[in-house]
C-alpha cells in the first residue's frame, strides 16, 4: 500500500508537533511520522514556539508533560495551537490524566506501546483523512473525546 502525505490546498504537508519528555517515545513518533508529515519535536512546551511557517495541524503531547498542570497547561496549549487537534500520548487510553484531558478539550489519546499503524491512523483521523477501506480498523488503541 502506498501512502500519500496529507497536503493542504497550498500544497504543503500537514505539520505535526510532538511534545514528549521521553526521548525514546519522541524519537519513535518522529520516525513513524516523518515521511508523511512535517514533524517538529520538542522536549517541553517551552520549546514549542510557533512561527507563521510552523503552525501545527496536530499536536501529540505526552501526558507526563501535563502532570500536575493539566487544568492550566492544556487550555493554554489549545489557545496557542488554535485550530490544531491535540492528541495525548499515554500508557493506556484509560489513563485518568488522559481522560481528564479529553474532558478539557483534547481530541484523542494514542496509547503505548507506540507502533506504526495506530499512530498513523490517529493522526490521519485527527486530520479527517479517510483510512483506506478493506482492512481491519487499527483504531483500537486510540479514543476520541
Amino acid at each position: 500500500m502506498q501512502l500519500e502525505p496529507k497536503l493542504h490546498a497550498a500544497g504543503r504537508r500537514s505539520t505535526v508537533f510532538v511534545i514528549e519528555g521521553e526521548e525514546v517515545v519522541r524519537s519513535a513518533l518522529y520516525y513513524i511520522l516523518r515521511d508523511r508529515y512535517r514533524v517538529r519535536t520538542f522536549i517541553s512546551t517551552d520549546g514549542a514556539h510557533i512561527s507563521a511557517a510552523d503552525r501545527p495541524d496536530v499536536v501529540l503531547i505526552g501526558v507526563s508533560i501535563l502532570q500536575d498542570r493539566c487544568e492550566i497547561l492544556l487550555p493554554a496549549l489549545i489557545a496557542q495551537f488554535a485550530g490544531a487537534k491535540i492528541l495525548m500520548v499515554a500508557d493506556r487510553t484509560s489513563d485518568p490524566l488522559a481522560q481528564a484531558c479529553l474532558g478539557s478539550g483534547a481530541h484523542g489519546v494514542v496509547s503505548k506501546p507506540i507502533s506504526f499503524d495506530p499512530v498513523c491512523d490517529a493522526v490521519r483521523s485527527a486530520l479527517a483523512v479517510p483510512i483506506v477501506q478493506g482492512g481491519p480498523s487499527r483504531l483500537i488503541r486510540m479514543a476520541f473525546g
